[in-house]
């Protein structure tokens, strides 16, 4: 199969709840891309809400291992599968082993890592099986086997090198494979086998880091939103999709905690091979991001209110921000509406550019420089 059919879709845990959402993205993958000709390698994240529980078992609770345990073997009856039940329900005694283990003493960061890995490891299996049951033949992959890492545990870096030897020896029977490889975001191993997890978000830079080294056009990262939004539309009602934007900017609003996107998720891109990445739900994929845009497209993307050390501010990122011509007109309007603000911050080789405020005029700034720069567009 030609190369340029390829694509990596990543399944966010907001979308993975119950049996019926398994199956609902299982029956999506199929229809949207299977039927129209697409070859997809597909990585999916933990249950929604799963990795924290996991975190809970790794400091004792035993409340939470129950949960853990319910809901996945739960979601393993209703898909209907002796197989699939099996599979889950061996994987969560060793799940159990491991909390003991971990419950003994101190935490062991590589037990930690394994425990928290349970988390993808059982949703995978679960894929698998939606996938199955709406008549896909699916191929499971092991990331602990392929994603070779280094020892930070909790926030491992991926080793490309060895990784994308792993990737290109199963590369030829993937595409010879009609079956969809199904394969765990956001963990893989050491060298010598023990296994880490990427930091929470660290799917985003699993399914990249595939796209990357066997050079696939495009990274699908299917969540429960349309796309990236001008803003959060919790605050700002009038808060608008961004359809396009660059590597640069979407790097940028990630490190100032724009969700969505993990920051690691754009080194392989920048480094290997350009893919686009697509972000969106089912029913729309919003935003596209690309290496570079244009520069009739740039301006303000997105802005955001967050706090640094006690500091409270609002990011306004987009291409073009750091210039002097748009600070001028940032504090124009600040100036105009007569809000007083501690300051600002800009660096010429970043698209971005921070108002610092008081945290009581937090939100009118954010709502007023939404308006001002957004929605007269």
């Amino acid at each position: 199969m030609d190369s340029r059919r390829l694509c990596v879709i990543k399944i966010g845990g907001s979308l993975l709840r119950d049996s019926k959402s398994y199956l609902e993205s299982a029956q999506k993958i199929r229809e949207v891309f299977i039927e129209n000709g697409y070859k997809t390698i597909v990585v999916v994240s933990a249950v929604k809400g799963i990795t924290d529980k996991l975190i809970q078992v790794a400091k004792g609770s035993q409340e939470a291992l129950r949960y853990v345990s319910e809901k996945y073997l739960e979601i393993a009856k209703e898909l209907n599968s002796v197989k699939i039940i099996r599979r889950v329900d061996e994987e969560l005694k060793r799940l159990e082993i491991v909390a003991s283990a971990i419950s003994g003493g101190g935490i062991d960061l590589s037990l930690y890592d394994l425990l928290l890995s349970f988390g993808e490891r059982i949703s995978k299996i679960l894929m698998v099986g939606a996938l199955e049951a709406v008549g896909v033949s699916a191929l499971e992959l092991h990331a602990n086997e392929l994603i070779v890492t280094n020892e930070t545990f909790s926030d491992a870096s991926i080793d490309y090198i060895s990784t994308s030897a792993n990737l290109e020896k199963l590369y030829s029977s993937i595409i010879d494979n009609p079956a969809i490889p199904v394969i765990e975001g956001f963990i893989g191993s050491t060298i010598d086998g023990r296994i880490t997890t990427l930091g929470r978000g660290g799917s985003d830079y699993t399914a990249t880091t595939i796209a990357s080294l066997l050079n696939i056009d495009a990274v699908y990262l299917v969540t429960d939103v349309d796309g990236i939004m001008t803003t959060d539309p919790d605050i700002v009602e009038n808060a608008r999709l961004v359809r396009v934007m660059s590597y640069r900017e979407s790097l940028e609003a990630a490190l100032h905690g724009a969700k969505k996107i993990n920051p690691k998720a754009f080194e392989p891109l920048e480094k290997f091979y350009s893919s686009k990445l697509i972000i969106g739900s089912w029913s729309r994929f919003g935003t596209e991001i690309v290496r570079e845009i244009s520069r009739d497209l740039w301006g303000p993307k997105v802005i955001m209110n967050r706090e640094s050390q006690g500091v409270s501010y609002i990011a306004i990122v987009g291409e073009g921000t750091s210039s002097i011509p748009f600070i001028r007109r940032v504090l124009e309007i600040i100036d105009r509406n007569g809000i007083d603000i501690v300051g600002i911050q800009s660096y010429v080789y970043r698209p971005s550019l921070l108002v610092y405020v008081t945290p009581s005029y937090e939100l009118k700034i954010l709502r007023l420089l939404h308006k001002e720069l957004f929605e007269g567009v």
